[in-house]
């Protein structure tokens, strides 16, 4: 069996296909939280606490009132630390139906749906819009493409936000900053902050990025 490190690198290297990325986090969805937790993963932390105070410094919402969707869940992890924080309107999807099947486990979620790939166009699963995204360990190498954001932005309300990860690594890999600030140009998002080499997990930082809804979204 891999040790965690190697586990959690392992992911990286799948290109982003959907069927590797299923067959992979269905292998691992049990022993997941156990193998992130060993690596010091605190990305899901970072975006509940960001989902906070975007809640009350720009929409001025308490976190009870403030409707949040958890865009690749997983095992629900950022969903129990909005539920600490006094979110109660959550809900969650992600790509390993196995994963959301840990993630209703937590109670911290209304709904939850599987299946729902980032990197193509698909049908909004619960047909609702949102004052929050958070998104946790999702822009990550071998998972989701930068041009995703604009499939994201189309689940906030007029008004909303979205908090993103991305770790180190994937900024320097990929074109994700060249890619964010042509979406801005083109008005599907606009940057609002950024939290440059924050606390991510053991092995390295990430980048976290504030965004409202552009006009275009």
């Amino acid at each position: 069996m891999q040790d965690s490190v190697s586990t959690i690198q392992a992911s990286h290297a799948l290109d982003g296909d959907p069927e590797k990325l299923n067959d992979y986090y269905a292998g691992w969805a049990q022993r997941y939280d156990k193998d992130v937790r060993d690596q010091a993963y605190g990305g899901p932390r970072v975006v509940a606490s960001a989902a906070a105070l975007v809640a009350e410094a720009y929409l001025n919402k308490a976190p009870q009132t403030t409707s949040v969707l958890d865009a690749g869940c997983g095992t629900g992890l950022a969903g129990e630390e909005l539920r600490k924080r006094g979110f109660r309107d959550v809900d969650g999807f992600d790509l390993s139906q196995e994963m959301v099947d840990i993630a209703s486990r937590t109670k911290a979620y209304g709904k939850l749906a599987g299946g729902v790939d980032l990197n193509e166009d698909h049908d909004n699963p619960f047909g609702r819009q949102y004052d929050v995204i958070v998104c946790a360990g999702v822009f990550t190498l071998g998972h989701v493409e930068p041009a995703a954001l604009t499939r994201m932005a189309r689940y906030l309300k007029s008004d909303g936000l979205m908090v993103i990860s991305t770790r180190n690594s994937y900024l320097d890999e990929s074109d994700y900053a060249a890619v964010s600030e042509r979406l801005e140009r083109e008005g599907f998002v606009k940057l609002v902050m950024q939290l440059p080499n924050a606390w991510y997990i053991a092995e390295e930082g990430a980048h976290y990025w504030i965004y409202a809804r552009g006009p275009r979204a």
